[in-house]
């Protein structure tokens, strides 16, 4: 999903004031949160996660710590 993408979601969703200023992951927990789903993109639950998702391939790659 594009940057574009992303923030057009997130207006959908009703996220709008914080877009520009808030980090790609941090955007994703936020949409997740709204949706009345748990935040959990890029935590450690994705190492057991199950729940299919939108975002479960990217949330799934290996990253370095420092970029969550």
């Amino acid at each position: 999903m594009t940057v574009e993408q992303l923030q057009q979601l997130a207006s959908e969703v009703g996220l709008k004031a914080s877009i520009p200023y808030t980090s790609r992951t941090q955007t994703i927990r936020n949409i997740q949160l709204v949706r009345g789903q748990e935040p959990c993109f890029a935590t450690a639950k994705r190492h057991g996660c199950t729940e299919p998702c939108e975002w479960a391939k990217e949330c799934r790659k290996l990253r370095a710590q420092w970029m969550s």
